[in-house]
C-alpha cells in the first residue's frame, strides 16, 4: 500500500510539472531569442526576436531587412512572392509540426534596418492557410 501511495504521489508530481504546448512555445521562443537573436544577416535579412502570444496562440517572428531589401517600394511589389515563400516555409518546416497540429498561428513582422519604426512587411498565417 505504501508503494502504491508513493507511485500515485510521483505521478501527480510529474503531471503537475507537465508543460502545456502553449507554455512550451512561449519558452522555446524566448530561449531562441536569448540564444540566437539577432541572427547574422543572410540574404539581406535577419531575425531580431521571436515570441509566442498565448492569448492569440500566435508564434511571432520579428525580422529586419537590410541593404537591398530595405526598400518599401521593392517590398510592396514583392508582397505576393514574400507571402508565398513564408507560407511554403511554414508548410515545409518539420520542427513546427506540433504547433501546426495544435492549430497555432504564425506571424511575421519585418522592419527596416534604416528606420526601426518602419514596418516593411507584415503577415499572419492561420491553420486554414498552411493545411
Amino acid at each position: 500500500m505504501k508503494n502504491l501511495s508513493l507511485s500515485i504521489i510521483a505521478l501527480l508530481l510529474l503531471s503537475a510539472c507537465h508543460e502545456s504546448l502553449e507554455d512550451r512555445a512561449e519558452r522555446e521562443a524566448r530561449e531562441y531569442t536569448e540564444k540566437f537573436c539577432p541572427t547574422p544577416v543572410v540574404n539581406y535579412q535577419r531575425t531580431d526576436s521571436t515570441v509566442f502570444d498565448k492569448s492569440t496562440r500566435t508564434y511571432i517572428c520579428y525580422c529586419s531587412f537590410t541593404d537591398k531589401l530595405d526598400d518599401a517600394a521593392l517590398i510592396s511589389r514583392a508582397k505576393a512572392d514574400i507571402h508565398k515563400g513564408l507560407l511554403q516555409s511554414i508548410r515545409n518546416n518539420t520542427s513546427l509540426k506540433n504547433y501546426k497540429e495544435a492549430g497555432f498561428n504564425f506571424s511575421y513582422i519585418i522592419y527596416s534596418t534604416k528606420d526601426r519604426n518602419k514596418v516593411l512587411y507584415q503577415d499572419k498565417f492561420s491553420p486554414k492557410d498552411y493545411k
